[in-house]
């Protein structure tokens, strides 16, 4: 249970990521929900299979992370002919594999394993040779994320279920993290930018923000639920670039009721920085999510 996860994009076909998480905020005062139904056996045995499949795919991409340092001059670490390969962020190099003289370090980080619900996808559905590249991407991400985030959200690792998914602490809260840079929908199904909200009653501020290069960004900081006196809160920046709509959310633990440790400014000093953008770009032009609208995995 996490306040202002929001789920992974394209669960629902007629919502943005955003969009859920300014009605969180609006309707945190709503007094819980159902609980979800317990899966039935066949579920569970396609979920331990599911979870063996990853383990095994995630196992095998980061072997192959940990060979890129070595065969670094043949292979990008992103895929592609014509890309150099990624210098990493040093405060991802703590667990990081040694290259070969002149190369860089390879970070391998292991993924946070989240079980899909029933009728989910999860990485572990997609073709070996994208969930691979998927994987390097994620590991790259949260070595971004974690240096350019408050050390106290740190450290920084990729979630399984989907590419735009990771987790920040440990041996404490624990704080869930979205970075999705998804395609834009196209022709009648483009939808105009979600307006820039600001309800001081419902703990909902946003404030827009001109970036580098013109790009306009919204800045919010959003209530969670309430509970025993405390309320929590989390952050998020949102904007559009060349053909995506990129957010970035970082939650707070609604179990242990603390909020995110960190601020919308927080957010817009991070999404500035060019290794940050440099993550943006590369998922603008080689999308890894669906585009608004599409059911993932569909």
């Amino acid at each position: 249970m996490y306040v202002l996860m929001d789920p992974a994009p394209g669960d629902e076909p007629a919502r943005d990521d955003e969009e859920l998480l300014v009605r969180s905020a609006m309707e945190r005062a709503t007094d819980g929900a159902p609980p979800l139904p317990d899966l039935v056996p066949g579920a569970l045995v396609q979920g331990r299979r599911r979870r063996a499949r990853a383990r095994a795919a995630i196992g095998a991409a980061a072997t192959a992370i940990v060979g890129l340092g070595v065969l670094g001059a043949a292979l990008p670490v992103w895929g592609g002919d014509a890309e150099p390969v990624r210098r990493w962020s040093a405060a991802s190099s703590a667990s990081a594999a040694p290259a070969a003289p002149g190369y860089p370090y390879i970070p391998v980080r292991p993924p946070v394993h989240v079980e899909p619900g029933p009728g989910e996808t999860s990485m572990a559905d997609l073709p070996e040779k994208e969930l691979s590249r998927q994987l390097v991407f994620q590991n790259e991400a949260a070595g971004v994320l974690e240096a350019l985030l408050p050390k106290a959200i740190g450290p920084v690792r990729p979630v399984d279920i989907a590419v735009s998914r990771y987790q920040g602490g440990e041996d404490g809260p624990v704080f869930p993290i979205t970075l999705s840079i998804r395609p834009l929908a196209t022709g009648k199904a483009a939808r105009a930018d979600s307006p820039c909200l600001s309800i001081a009653a419902k703990g909902l501020q946003c404030d827009e923000v001109t970036l580098p290069g013109g790009i306009t960004a919204q800045a919010i900081t959003a209530a969670g639920n309430a509970k025993g006196g405390k309320t929590i809160t989390g952050a998020t920046v949102r904007f559009r670039y060349g053909h995506s709509r990129v957010v970035l959310t970082v939650g707070g633990d609604d179990t242990a009721m603390v909020s995110a440790p960190v601020t919308a400014e927080d957010l817009l000093t991070a999404v500035q920085d060019p290794e940050f953008m440099n993550l943006v770009e590369y998922a603008d032009e080689r999308p890894m999510e669906a585009k608004e609208g599409s059911v993932r995995g569909g």
